[in-house]
């Protein structure tokens, strides 16, 4: 009896202890399936089969879920730490789900949480620790900055701790913070380019570190804006630089992203209530060029738009999440950058007035 029983408590530990093999398993056929739903996206041929490609985009949440019932019970081993950065990238929207009820006030109940904890625990000295730094800046949560801290101090290893200053770095970025934030950050990125570099995922370091310096000298608030030459959707080619002269509003966006009708509307009343000013409302639009017209047939759209269903524009300039705006002066200096909103009009209008003043 006691064999059997030993026999069974042992069988019960092995089923819920986690593989490395079945997490990297569960990654690789995420990213897979990743890849071919933006192939699909992408070569559509018609309006409808992009619309039911977007549909199949491959689930997050669900991903989340099997990597964190992989992981969850073997934090405090060094090979949960690949897994579980790639978890806060690619299934960021689980990471943050509560999973459970806290037992007590300050229990960490989200994946994110739970893994920031048994990092500080058992793995600050760990040399594998560099991936897990960068995705911390793939979720939105203040303690991360603090963590980052403790393991540029005290992670023995200078590729980690350069990891560590070029996620602060890109943190700061976020959270700007004017001239000391930017001092800061400039601080950070000094450090970074000194450390060894890193592949992280599907990337380096390295090349992070320099899409930073990019952000910083191009897409910085006084900097001015990168041209581009794009097709309207009326199929005409023109730049940027055309509008020269001009308040313009750059509004990236697309028919899936969150918040999408209220967006629009905005946007629309927006278009409206500049009409007489010196304001240019410029789209960038990455949906197939079929479903940016129909917007514009139905009146959603009174605005100009850019088609970039290839990412050309969006990927100048960088964005994260949509929507997006920059507002530009009639110089096309960078004035603001961020979500849609108030601040976007009182900017543009406060500058149109400028303009004014000065001709």
């Amino acid at each position: 009896m006691k064999t059997i029983l030993f026999i069974l408590t042992v069988t019960a530990g092995l089923a819920s202890a986690g593989s490395p093999e079945r997490a990297r398993l569960i990654s690789r056929t995420f990213d897979q399936a990743y890849q071919q739903w933006t192939s699909d996206v992408r070569t559509a041929a018609t309006n409808d089969a992009q619309n039911a490609a977007w549909r199949r985009r491959p689930d997050e949440i669900e991903v989340g879920r099997k990597m964190w019932e992989e992981i969850r019970n073997d934090l405090d081993k060094s090979w949960s730490l690949e897994p579980a950065a790639w978890l806060l990238v690619n299934a960021s929207t689980y990471a943050v789900k509560q999973v459970r009820k806290p037992a007590r006030r300050g229990d960490q109940t989200r994946p994110a949480g739970i893994i920031r904890e048994a990092v500080r625990s058992n793995h600050l000295l760990s040399p594998k620790l560099g991936s897990y730094c960068i995705a911390l800046t793939h979720i939105q949560d203040p303690r991360s900055m603090a963590l980052l801290e403790t393991v540029e101090k005290a992670n023995p290893s200078e590729m980690v701790r350069g990891a560590s200053a070029l996620a602060q770095a890109i943190l700061h970025r976020r959270i700007g913070g004017g001239k000391r934030g930017m001092a800061i950050r400039q601080d950070k990125l000094r450090k970074a380019i000194m450390a060894p570099d890193l592949t992280v995922g599907k990337t380096t370091t390295q090349a992070i570190l320099r899409d930073e310096l990019f952000r910083m000298s191009r897409l910085n608030l006084g900097a001015e804006a990168p041209d581009f030459t794009g097709v309207e959707v009326t199929l005409d080619k023109s730049s940027l630089s055309d509008y020269r002269g001009k308040v313009t509003i750059l509004f990236f966006w697309h028919a899936l992203m969150p918040a999408h009708d209220e967006s629009l509307a905005l946007m629309k009343k927006y278009q409206e209530e500049f009409a007489d000013k010196n304001i240019q409302i410029l789209g960038v639009n990455m949906d197939d060029p079929r479903t940016l017209r129909r917007h514009i047939a139905e009146g959603t759209v009174n605005w100009k738009n850019f088609s970039d269903s290839t990412q050309s524009i969006t990927k100048i300039y960088r964005i994260e999440q949509w929507p997006f705006v920059y507002v530009l002066d009639g110089e096309h200096k960078i004035r603001y950058s961020g979500e849609p909103g108030a601040f976007v009009k009182i900017t543009a209008e406060d500058l149109a007035r400028q303009v004014a003043v000065g001709e």
